[in-house]
Parts: structure tokens; C-alpha cells; sequence
């Protein structure tokens, strides 16, 4: 029987939805980014995660607001109270989703996450040189959304970046030295998310799978990066063109 789910919390901006609540473990997504996105998506359990016996808490935003909106500290209140049930809590996102993992892992009391090609912040004043998502901050609080404020130092895991992707770089850096546990999984030629590449090789499980570790670890994420981009030829022809751009440069 497909479980629907528990909606834990429900409000006009996030609504949050619990699966298997009586796991162990719980592993906490994100919605990511969507162009045009004015609604909340359906969600969705990982069957993977089910099978290992994990709780599963999705967490959705109504519009790509970076889950900064009058719904932030309601959420907050619900993951305080859900997160010591828990033996271990781990936080999954991708872009705007790994954002939320961060700035909610204090919240959750996680213990571990794993972030692909995640922002620092999309505000103006912090990121001044990150003009990709200025449409979705006009409304962004930098102080409710600021992760240094709200950082869980003792945080373990993995940021997953294209390294040659200079803004996810530099977000992925600014993060670092926010959450000092934290490592660099650096995917060349990976896109954004990083995880493009894994992604059209049909490996990206293994995204998944580090996600669930106790510790996360970056080896295992860039050793199947390394085997997928051999006979991959959108990797060749990128790094054809990069070999090309500095030759002329």
C-alpha cells in the first residue's frame, strides 16, 4: 500500500510531510529550484530510503523563496520537536534544497548532510558577486536567512560542487567556513547541480546512498564521478572547450 504520509506541519508558504515516522534514523529533503514554480509540489518518499529503514521528512516551499517566509520559524518549532526522536538526522538538498539543508540543521539537530551545488545566500548584500538568482530575492531576509547565524558547527558531511563553476564554488567555500566539518566532493565538468553528469550516466545513486552514511564521505561520491565522465561525451567536449578557452585566453 503506497503510504500518503503524515503533513506534520502545513502552512500558506512551507508545508512539511513525514513518512515511516517511526524509523530509527530520519532523513530530511527539500524542495529544489523550479523556474516558475507557484505551487507546492506533491511528495514523494525515496524508495530507497524506505528500504533502509529511514523516517523521511519533505520539506516544500509554495515559490522559489529559499524557504525564508513567514513560515521559516514554524517550521523551525515542528523540527526542534521531531529531531530528538531520532537516533541520527541527516539533511539532503540540491541548489536551493541544499541551502535549506543548512539553514535548517540546527533546527532538525542533524547530525549529517549531504548538499549538492548549495547557496550561501541569495541576498544582494552578502552575495553581491552571485547574480543568478536575483529574481527570487526581493523578498529574502538576509538576517532570518543568514547561516552563520543559525550554523550547527559540529555539522559532518559533503557539499558536492563542479569546481569549475565558479559561483557554486565560491558559495560552496562560504559554507565551509561556516560548518568547519564539512567536506568538498569537487565533480569537474559535474554542472548544476553538480550531479548532472552522474546523473546522465545513471549513477547518481551513489548521491543518494553517501547521503544515508554515517558519516557522509566525498571519496566514494568523486571516485564514481571519476569512472562515469570516462565515456561521457558531453565531459569531453567541456573540457575540450575549457582546454581551448585557456589556450586562447
Amino acid at each position: 500500500m503506497h503510504d500518503s504520509g503524515d503533513l506534520v506541519f502545513s502552512g500558506e508558504h512551507l508545508k512539511a510531510t513525514l513518512f515511516e515516522g517511526d524509523a530509527e534514523n530520519l532523513l530530511v529533503t527539500f524542495s529544489y529550484r523550479e523556474k516558475g514554480r507557484s505551487d507546492f509540489n506533491p511528495a514523494q518518499q525515496s524508495t530507497s530510503d524506505k528500504a533502509r529503514g529511514f523516517a523521511q521528512l519533505c520539506i516544500a516551499t509554495r515559490k522559489n523563496d529559499w524557504f525564508i517566509n513567514p513560515d521559516t520559524y514554524g517550521l523551525e518549532a515542528v523540527l526542534k520537536t521531531l529531531g530528538p526522536h531520532y537516533k541520527n538526522v541527516h539533511m539532503m538538498g540540491f541548489s536551493m534544497g541544499g541551502y535549506g539543508a543548512f539553514r535548517f540543521a540546527r533546527s532538525a539537530r542533524a547530525n549529517y548532510v549531504l548538499a549538492v551545488s548549495p547557496q550561501f545566500s541569495i541576498h544582494p548584500d552578502v552575495v553581491p558577486f552571485d547574480r543568478r538568482f536575483r529574481s527570487d530575492a526581493a523578498g529574502f531576509d538576509a538576517a532570518l536567512g543568514n547561516l552563520a547565524t543559525f550554523a550547527r558547527p559540529g555539522l559532518q558531511g559533503v557539499i558536492v560542487t563542479d569546481p569549475f563553476r565558479r559561483l557554486d564554488l565560491m558559495n560552496a567555500q562560504m559554507i565551509m567556513e561556516v560548518f568547519p566539518r564539512i567536506q568538498l566532493a569537487r565533480l569537474g565538468f559535474g554542472g548544476h547541480p553538480a550531479t548532472t553528469l552522474l546523473r546522465r550516466r545513471n549513477k547518481s545513486g551513489i548521491v543518494q546512498r553517501m547521503a544515508l552514511a554515517n558519516p557522509p564521505r566525498a571519496e566514494p561520491i568523486i571516485a564514481e564521478h571519476r569512472e562515469a565522465r570516462l565515456d561521457d561525451p558531453d565531459y569531453m567536449i567541456d573540457m575540450l572547450q575549457r582546454w581551448e578557452a585557456r589556450s586562447t585566453g
